[in-house]
């Protein structure tokens, strides 16, 4: 009877019918920061007070566009941290300046306490920041207005397209981390970032500049803080 005995416990021990498998969570939906056809969700900000933010921005064509008028930026009114952005820019004019201020915090001001991913034509993948913004690269320095920056220079030329073709920006925020990519090659990446999060804004600084198909995916929160930097971008 032993046998017999054996097997029926293991019978009563085995489940008769499978247990399904907890479902996956769904990957989050990306999240257009313009949506091609007004300002909704972003903020607008001028240089000199009672200056008509038309004169410096406008959407047309599904482009934001900066009139290359005066200095400030658009910011989201949300802010972020741990995600994927990607976004397109041209030059429709002549070669210039501009850049994507990243983890802006505190008030509004022509150099706010960010991080900025540098568009500044054949420099696109560099890193500035203003404030007291602080990263473990960053080498910090004061610019001739006496506005105190970090910089941190990637290594090579950037893949930046001829004048007036789009290029593609993917930057990485995860944790403490930003990864710069341009057109398909990572050029630059900063740690130990401080703050981490913040808002997103897209500068104006005296030229003409377009903006299209600005998307940032959510991330899981990062769990690798002070990731080290990768021997190729040393």
């Amino acid at each position: 009877m032993r046998p017999l005995l054996v097997i029926l416990g293991c019978l009563l021990a085995t489940p008769l019918f499978a247990q399904p498998a907890a479902p996956k969570p769904a990957p989050p939906e990306p999240i257009q920061l313009f949506n091609g056809k007004n300002f909704d969700g972003l903020h607008i900000f001028v240089e000199k007070a009672g200056t008509d933010p038309a004169t410096a921005w406008k959407v047309e064509d599904g482009l934001l566009r900066c009139l290359g008028v005066g200095r400030g930026y658009v910011r989201t009114e949300v802010a972020y941290a741990d995600y994927q952005l990607s976004l397109e820019w041209r030059w429709p004019k002549n070669a210039g300046n501009s850049g994507v201020m990243l983890h802006v915090v505190g008030p509004d001001l022509i150099w706010p306490k960010c991080f900025e991913a540098q568009l500044q034509t054949s420099h696109a993948g560099d890193f500035a920041s203003f404030g007291d913004a602080r990263s473990k690269e960053e080498i910090v320095s004061r610019n001739p207005r006496g506005v105190s920056t970090g910089r941190l220079v990637h290594p090579g030329p950037s893949p930046e397209k001829p004048m007036g073709e789009w290029n593609r920006y993917d930057i990485t925020v995860a944790g403490d981390t930003i990864t710069l990519s341009v057109n398909g090659v990572q050029l630059n990446r900063m740690t130990g970032v401080l703050p981490s999060g913040g808002c997103i804004a897209f500068q104006a600084e005296g030229t003409a500049i377009d903006f299209r198909n600005i998307t940032l995916t959510p991330l899981p929160p990062a769990k690798n803080l002070y990731a080290p930097m990768p021997p190729e971008l040393k």
